[in-house]
């Protein structure tokens, strides 16, 4: 549903449909040289240039979001002299930028927002509390003993809804959690790769390891810092250009209690309408129904606020469990199709909890 999506993956969605058009206007011949451009360009694999122009699209979008996918085909349909075509799609761009650049300047007037513009200036006030919150803050040694994380601002959260970009700076964090390490399907092969969770201070992240190379440093309550990540959809992606150092043995991050709790809980079943279409949600959940189909598996499962439907494809498409079991779902797609459900993709991760015999 639409009205489910902020405007940013509005804006986002439309960019993905854009593509997809962008290749559709292409004949065969002008489809071939831009796959062509893009695999001399080491964009994309020999393997990926057999793809049609749904899974092409689909391809790009997962390498490198939809918005850096389009400037991509923007300068490789101007290198193959198809001027018109690339200043078609510039044009589309800049209208459904703006349209949904004007939603997100729109805020409403909040009784809070009436009261701060309504309130005078106060003289010399400002200053005191200046230095009233500084010495609070040298005051609190806790805030000194580990300063590196609070070098970086930017929310990373799973809920803050983190742009798609590069990680701009490194990151020293705990490591809470790690999954088992899973195969999961590309276009070209299967590839390994593993979850984990890490936190600091002040927030706590979803990472996914695509880098197995890397796997050596990642280990629960290890200190470690990650650079030249990719913040994709919410989660920091460790890929073959992302550096992962072991900090353990001069390094110290105690993770507050609460941000630990949050880390591990499971999103109950009733807040998952408050969510937004296409977040992803990590639970445990108990099956109520199940049933098998050729290519998926349709769940029933439960908690203590509710129900939801359960789809899963793919490597995961026939998984050996039973009405009451437990689920713990990793990277599962909230879906507002039809009816609220959780789907798998391309990363999910199930494991079975066996139901203890009575």
């Amino acid at each position: 549903m639409a009205s489910r999506l902020n405007p940013n993956d509005m804006m986002k969605s439309q960019f993905g449909e854009m593509l997809l058009s962008t290749f559709g206007e292409l004949d065969d011949e002008e489809f071939k040289r831009c796959k062509f451009y893009l695999k001399s360009r080491a964009m994309i694999t020999r393997k990926q240039a057999q793809a049609g122009r749904i899974d092409l699209s689909d391809c790009l979008i997962e390498m490198f979001g939809a918005s850096m996918a389009l400037n991509k085909i923007g300068k490789i349909l101007k290198d193959m002299g198809l001027n018109d075509a690339a200043q078609t799609l510039i044009k589309r761009r800049t209208e459904v930028e703006k349209k949904y650049n004007k939603k997100k300047e729109k805020k409403p007037v909040t009784r809070n927002n009436k009261a701060q513009m309504r309130r005078p200036a106060s003289n010399g006030n400002n200053t005191g509390n200046h230095q009233k919150r500084k010495a609070t803050t040298e005051e609190n040694p806790e805030r000194k003993k580990m300063k590196v994380s609070q070098d970086f601002p930017q929310k990373t959260e799973p809920e803050a809804g983190r742009e798609d970009c590069p990680q701009t700076m490194p990151m020293v964090v705990k490591v809470l959690k790690v999954s088992q390490v899973f195969w999961y399907d590309t276009i070209e092969e299967k590839k390994e790769m593993f979850h984990a969770t890490v936190a600091n201070e002040h927030e706590f992240i979803r990472v996914k390891v695509l880098n197995m190379d890397v796997k050596e440093h990642i280990n629960k309550d290890k200190v470690i810092e990650i650079s030249k990540g990719y913040w994709r959809k919410g989660f920091l992606e460790i890929n073959r250009s992302s550096k992962v150092q072991n900090l353990s043995t001069n390094k110290e991050i105690t993770v507050p209690q609460n941000i630990k709790r949050r880390a591990n809980e499971t999103t109950k079943i009733q807040m998952l309408e408050k969510q937004k279409q296409g977040s992803y949600v990590d639970g445990v959940y108990e099956i109520s129904k199940k049933t098998e189909s050729e290519k998926c598996t349709f769940f029933e499962v439960k908690d203590n606020t509710g129900k939801i439907k359960v789809v899963t494809f793919g490597k995961w498409a026939k998984i050996n469990c039973k009405v009451g079991d437990k689920l713990r779902l990793t990277c599962f797609e909230l879906s507002f199709w039809k009816e609220m459900q959780l789907k798998s993709v391309t990363h999910s991760l199930v494991k079975v909890i066996k139901a203890k015999k009575n």
